[in-house]
Order: structure tokens, then C-alpha cells, then sequence
């Protein structure tokens, strides 16, 4: 049976988020807005670093704040963990859903993961109180942000925001094994979430009943009710996320401005999305180019336009009045690869680049150079084929000295366009091996000068690869025999120097 029971907690006073899937941020930076009813909203602050493994510190590892109202699920990740128990606990590398992962922080250094689909109506909850009982017949903007980790199979639906006037809780003694919280919450996302690399906005408007102090955030429906999408065919079987930087902002004490969203071109016969998914906006119509009303009651839509034209939305939220337009080019234009750049960060090189009709790209190579002129792969991400995208990778493994690096886009049908070539300076004191890419998944490159030997130990100390090499400063291995997580490399040279890093295999 599965119960929903109420329960009083003795806390400080604490805040709340509300949730929706957006694509077009309305609010930037709401999590640093003084307005803001939740305490400790990026899960900085904790009386204890997560450095345990054992099911007591799965119960009581937590950001200051937050309870766990299902006793155990939510995970606290935070950087202070790094170095302890192979750095399953830390940040940007951890282990969750029977993998290493790979995530930095949206802001500052800690964040919360837990499962939001997991067999038998199996879910995790993390819950908070408002810093202040929200006002009846007040309008309230909530969000969060979410990143599926890289070892999970599945992406799903349902990321959800709940506002009750009372803590609540879920009996974890139910027989049978069933983790579900089941509820209407106030926001509610019903797009599939399937990035593994940007985080992604949940945010919505509502209107409080009054006197909703807590804030529960999780997935409230079924496994019936929450849709699913196969992300890769090995991994964990479940959909499990990262949560970041969570809000909950009076209406009154910000703008809340009509999105069309962004202007974009698309080929012909090509649909588009046009606004947002920001949930909670009702008294909404949206006008074609001739003036007349195609919709109402929706932020958001797919159109099909023949030929160019523009959209206008025009919203009024809770007295706050609003239009927009988006443009929308019908004809075929090449990839445009824009704003290019380079920044280092924790001793890694973030490639960030934007792409403009992004149409039929089968995928992007981030690609490094020592010289200028030869050039080799070392990350690749699968294209998202909108007509504007932001991506964001980081080469975790960056040479010694001077490196150059550009983006190779390769169409499906083969066609390369690069990027324009940026140059880094790096000196890494104490850093002669290089591995990369880092995570890998078969193949990795390993750089040591004059190297003589490669072994390659899980964490126990067992050798699963033991190479001799005839003193080279450069050799590519196939690593698919050793299995996935996190390995240790040990490179031995020729006058009998060694050095060892970490390696995670996903």
C-alpha cells in the first residue's frame, strides 16, 4: 500500500523551489535574488563533508537544511570529498548508478543526485522549509536546475515541485518495497530530460493556496505515469538527476517577461518550437503574422510555417503584462560555428562554442594540437540539431605548455566544418603524464616521456592491463577489456621515473 502521512520536524526556518522544464531562461541568476525563500539554495553549506560510504552515512550525508523524506535515497556530493574513498562522494568525478560520472557544479562546489525512476514506483525525495509560509492568493517563480548523470540508461519525465503546509514523508517499512510519495505537485515537468552535459532549468508559476512552508522535490507519479527514454544501451536502468541551485521567488518582486523565444531559420517543411515550458501561465495567445489568434492557454508550440514569418505571444501573469515576437526563416543556410573560446578551470581547458543551423550533424569533435597543425580527437559529443545550441566541454587531461584546440563538425552524410583554431598556455607544475580522453570509453592516448612500461590497477590493487613498451613518448590503448570505473595508471620510464593518475572508463 502506499501512504502518504504528514509529519511535524523541529527545524530552522528553511526555503522552497517550484519546477518546469525550460528552454529560454525568463529569470536569470534567480538563485542569488535576496527575494529568494530558500535557504542554502546551491547546497554550499553542510556541517559534515560527505566523505562516507556506509548505509548510516547514505541516511545522514545532507546539505545544512534539506531532509531526506524517504530516509535514505538523496545523495550529497560536494568537492570536499575529493580524495576520499576514490572519490565516490566528490565533485566534478563520482559514482552513481553503478558508475563514475562526470559533473561540474552549476555553482560553487556541492550538489544533490537522486533517482526520479527506479523500478517497482522506486523514487528519491529531498526536502526543505521556506524561509516564509507562502501568502494565499500570491503568485510565486520557482525553479531548479537538473543534469542527468553519464552512467545511467534512462532519461524521464515528471522532475516536480511540491508545497505543502506540512513536512512530509515516505514510509520506507511499506510492504511491498515501494519508495513513492504519490501527490498533485504544483509544478511539474512533462518534457524528458536527456542532457548529460548542460544543466537544464525546471522553473514554473503558481498561485499559493496559503501557508505552504515546504518544499519537496521529486517525482510524484508512477512508473505508468512517467515517461522514459532509452539515453545509451549500457548503464544503470534508471533515471536518476543532479539538482542545483533551487528558487522560490515572489511574483511581485520580479519581471516576468513574455518569451517567443529565439529567432531561428529552419529548412523547409522542418517544425520548430516557439516560447517556453514555463508551466502555470494560462491568460496566454499567441498571433501569427497577419494578426490572428492560432492558440491560447500555452507558453509554448510547435509551428510549421511554409515560409518566413514571425510569431507574437502576449501574456498577462498575475497583473504582469507582456508580448513578444520570434522570427522564424524558412530556407537552408550552412552550420555556423560562433563564439569559440577557451577557459581553464580546476586545472582543466572548457571548450564552449554555439552553434547556429545546426541541421543533419551527426556529431562534434573537440580536437587538440601541441603544434598548430596536427591535430587529434579528444572528446566527441552527439549534436542536438536545433537551430541554436550551446555546448560546453572540458578536456580534463590538458597538455603541458602551449595547446591548440578547434571543433570539428561532421555531418551525417560525412562533410567536416571547423571551427576557428584558439591557442592555451598551461604550465602544470609536476605533470608529465598525460591521459586523455578522461573519462574514456575503449580508447585512450597516453603521453609519458620515454615510456617503458604501462599498468593499469582497479582500486584493489589488481593488475588488469600490464603493456611493455619500447621507449616511446606516445601510444594509443584499447581499453574495453577492463570494465567501467574509476582505474589507476602507472606509467614507468626509461631512467625508471613512474607517475600515476586516476582513469575513469564509462
Amino acid at each position: 500500500m502506499k501512504r502518504l502521512i504528514i509529519i511535524w520536524l523541529q527545524t530552522a526556518k528553511q526555503c522552497l523551489l517550484l519546477c518546469c522544464y525550460v528552454l529560454a531562461g525568463s529569470i536569470a541568476n534567480a538563485q542569488f535574488s535576496p527575494h529568494n525563500l530558500v535557504p542554502n539554495p546551491s547546497f554550499e553549506q553542510y556541517n559534515n563533508c560527505p566523505i562516507g560510504t556506509t548505509l548510516y552515512d547514505a541516511y545522514n550525508d545532507k546539505p545544512d537544511f534539506w531532509y531526506k523524506p524517504d530516509k535514505r535515497g538523496a545523495r550529497y556530493f560536494n568537492a570536499c570529498a575529493n580524495g576520499f574513498n576514490n572519490d565516490q562522494n566528490g565533485m566534478p568525478i563520482n559514482f552513481w548508478g553503478g558508475g563514475a560520472n562526470f559533473q561540474y557544479a552549476r555553482t560553487g562546489n556541492g550538489y544533490v543526485v537522486m533517482y526520479y525512476y527506479n523500478g517497482m514506483d522506486s523514487r528519491n525525495y529531498i526536502q526543505v522549509q521556506l524561509l516564509d509560509s507562502l501568502r494565499q492568493g500570491k503568485c510565486y517563480y520557482a525553479e531548479y536546475y537538473v543534469n542527468l548523470p553519464n552512467s545511467l540508461r534512462l532519461g524521464c519525465n515528471n522532475q516536480a515541485m511540491l508545497f505543502t503546509n506540512n513536512p512530509v514523508y515516505v514510509d520506507t517499512n511499506a510492504i511491498p518495497l515501494v519508495h513513492l510519495l504519490p501527490a498533485n505537485p504544483q509544478i511539474q515537468n512533462t518534457h524528458i530530460i536527456t542532457d548529460t552535459l548542460n544543466w537544464i532549468k525546471i522553473s514554473g508559476v503558481f498561485t499559493a493556496q496559503g501557508g505552504e512552508k515546504y518544499l519537496t522535490l521529486g517525482n510524484f507519479k508512477n512508473n505508468v505515469q512517467t515517461s522514459i527514454q532509452i539515453i545509451q544501451p549500457t548503464g544503470y536502468n534508471g533515471a536518476a538527476y543532479y539538482l542545483e541551485d533551487v528558487s522560490v521567488i515572489p511574483l511581485d518582486s520580479i519581471t516576468l517577461k513574455a518569451d517567443a523565444g529565439t529567432d531561428r531559420t529552419i529548412n523547409l517543411g522542418d517544425s520548430t518550437f516557439i516560447g517556453s515550458y514555463l508551466t502555470g501561465l494560462a491568460n496566454v495567445n499567441w498571433y501569427n503574422a497577419t494578426g490572428n489568434i492560432i492558440a491560447t492557454g500555452i507558453p509554448g508550440m510547435y509551428v510549421k510555417p511554409a515560409t518566413s514569418t514571425f510569431y507574437v505571444i502576449e501574456q498577462n501573469v498575475c497583473g504582469q503584462y507582456s508580448k513578444d515576437t520570434v522570427y522564424i526563416t524558412v530556407g537552408v543556410v550552412p552550420l555556423v560555428i560562433k563564439n569559440y573560446e577557451l577557459k581553464i578551470k580546476n586545472e582543466g581547458v572548457v571548450n564552449k562554442w554555439i552553434t547556429l543551423n545546426e541541421i543533419n550533424v551527426s556529431h562534434f569533435n573537440v580536437q587538440r594540437s601541441s603544434n598548430g597543425i596536427e591535430f587529434n580527437t579528444i572528446q566527441q559529443t552527439t549534436a542536438k540539431n536545433n537551430t541554436y545550441n550551446e555546448y560546453s566541454i572540458t578536456d580534463v587531461q590538458p597538455l603541458n605548455g602551449t595547446s591548440y584546440y578547434r571543433i570539428e563538425a561532421v555531418d551525417k552524410d560525412g562533410k567536416i566544418t571547423y571551427s576557428k583554431t584558439e591557442k592555451v598556455q598551461l604550465k602544470i607544475d609536476k605533470e608529465q603524464l598525460t591521459i586523455y580522453p578522461n573519462p574514456a570509453t575503449s580508447i585512450v592516448n597516453i603521453a609519458f616521456k620515454e615510456m617503458q612500461q604501462i599498468i593499469i590497477t582497479d582500486v584493489t590493487g589488481r593488475i588488469l592491463l600490464n603493456k611493455q613498451l619500447g621507449s616511446v613518448s606516445n601510444t594509443q590503448l584499447n581499453i574495453g577489456s577492463i570494465g567501467k570505473g574509476m582505474f589507476l595508471v602507472r606509467v614507468i620510464g626509461k631512467d625508471g621515473r613512474s607517475e600515476t593518475k586516476k582513469l575513469v572508463v564509462q
